[in-house]
């Protein structure tokens, strides 16, 4: 029985048509089209790129990610379960901050294994090349948390003391593993992405909210270790989860890797073949980009800190921000599509794709400005997530301000793509540190000023750096765009 099932879901998947229907109340019925999969090789860029393929492509990418974002809170439930919340809440969000310090760089491993495996050899040398990479981020790691220099920083810049103290250390300690699960999740992104088998992504990731839903409610009973290290590994089991399935995944409905990437390149335009100095000159930008974007906040955080009301301020921006990118939250991966989809720029595909864009940014933009400037977003934010009603009445005027910030990230995520689709990440990096200059003049200047409502500091700088990114990324593009005709 089980093997017939086996074959009927390998043939399924292999159809030119596949369909993957979730259902969440409502995770939407997800097709993707496997024509390389399957060995043909037609050239996709000569067909007629639709509305419909991108969706059908974007969609379990975009899904996924809201997923991922709106359940972040699963986790302090758990840590609610505990003997001591507040200690181990206190804890794991400390330890986790600090341990992205160092898993960041493999966040970019998505992106690097979608714009740059793009055959057998090339497979293998960005294989290659992550694996070396998580041996240096686990090393340093595993270094800086046995060596006590986390304890050092959780002490004298944290100033944390006692149980908390001790239990970032043990969870810390657990986080030494961490990249691994993040390497082999992100990895495998980027080869779903890269084969277009996106809905695999949405299944791995609704299996991991019930296994973390499972944890969460027998986490008080693993009597076996310290709730410390159970808070560290419910984090880490659960991104291992996910890892583990799109492994499986990938075996069952794509077979061995490197042959299906090598069956898959017969239909994909030739490309130079890769050296070890081209991954990292194509990498080094993503790794500043993503640094620099964990800077935001802080800025942001230090200007509303400024204002004549720092603690609504702060408060009524953080319960904002964090509703607004859960609505926000399929803008985060769109530079997929124009990654996977532009082919060799030509015009009428581009068009295609900027219309995709437009309606992906409009709906955020419709969806965000309907829950503030109705009772929505203010019922979220009271009943749901139990702001007090001062601070969520000032949360919704950041969401009315912000309802067209959505529009401004699709944007700068079309050309972003597009950037990574030529190989010009460096330019990626220029923008991320003009936006966060940009940010930092603007949170500086409107902190000095009385504002009625303070926390829209925060909203108005992201839509000030956001556009003036988005420009500079434009202006790139059709320059570079226009000296290739």
């Amino acid at each position: 029985m089980c093997s017939r099932i086996r074959c009927f879901l390998w043939r399924t998947v292999h159809r030119p048509r596949v369909v993957f229907i979730f259902s969440l109340e409502g995770l939407v019925a997800i097709s993707a089209s496997s024509q390389a999969l399957a060995g043909e090789e037609t050239n996709p860029e000569e067909q007629q790129l639709t509305i419909r393929a991108l969706l059908v492509f974007y969609a379990p990418i975009a899904f996924s990610f809201f997923l991922a974002i709106s359940t972040h809170s699963l986790f302090n439930a758990g840590l609610a379960r505990l003997s001591q919340p507040e200690v181990y809440i206190s804890a794991f969000a400390v330890a986790r901050s600090l341990m992205h310090v160092f898993e960041s760089p493999m966040i970019m491993i998505t992106q690097t294994v979608a714009a740059l495996a793009d055959g057998p050899g090339n497979y293998r040398k960005v294989r290659t090349f992550t694996l070396g990479l998580l041996a240096v981020i686990v090393g340093l790691l595993a270094f800086f948390t046995m060596g006590g220099l986390a304890n050092a920083v959780f002490v004298h810049v944290m100033d944390l003391r006692g149980d908390t103290l001790a239990a970032a250390n043990i969870i810390m300690r657990v986080f030494i593993a961490f990249p691994c699960a993040s390497a082999v999740k992100f990895f495998m992104q980027g080869i779903m992405i890269r084969l277009q088998v996106t809905p695999l992504l949405s299944a791995a990731t609704i299996i991991r909210i019930g296994y973390v839903v499972l944890f969460i409610l027998n986490i008080d009973r693993l009597t076996m270790i310290s709730e410390a290290a159970a808070a560290g590994l419910m984090f880490f089991t659960a991104l291992a989860m996910e890892g583990l399935l799109l492994l499986i995944g990938a075996r069952l409905f794509i077979g061995r890797l490197p042959e299906a990437v090598e069956k898959a390149s017969k239909s994909w335009p030739a490309s130079p073949r890769l050296t070890y100095p081209m991954i990292i000159s194509f990498f080094s930008p993503l790794i500043l980009t993503s640094i620099i974007r964990t800077l935001a906040m802080p800025v942001i955080n230090t200007g509303l800190a400024r204002t004549p009301s720092p603690e609504l301020a702060l408060s009524a921006y953080a319960v904002a921000w964090g509703l607004a990118m859960i609505i926000m939250s399929p803008s985060i991966m769109f530079h997929q599509v124009s990654l996977s989809f532009a082919g060799r720029l030509q015009p009428e595909r581009l068009r295609t794709i900027k219309l995709f864009a437009l309606l992906v940014g409009l709906a955020m933009s419709f969806t965000m400005a309907v829950l503030a400037f109705s009772d929505g977003a203010y019922f979220i934010l009271t009943r749901l997530i139990g702001a007090s009603s001062l601070i969520s009445q000032m949360a919704v005027e950041v969401l009315k301000v912000g309802s067209i910030l959505p529009l401004l990230m699709i944007g700068r995520e079309f050309y972003w793509g597009i950037l990574a689709k030529q190989r010009l990440t460096k330019y990626l990096g220029i923008s991320k540190v003009i936006s966060v200059v940009m940010l930092t003049v603007t949170v500086g200047l409107l902190s000095l000023l009385d504002l009625p409502n303070p926390a829209v500091i925060g909203i108005l700088a992201m839509m000030v750096s956001e556009a003036v990114e988005f420009t500079f990324l434009y202006v790139v593009t059709h320059r570079n765009t226009a000296r290739s005709v």
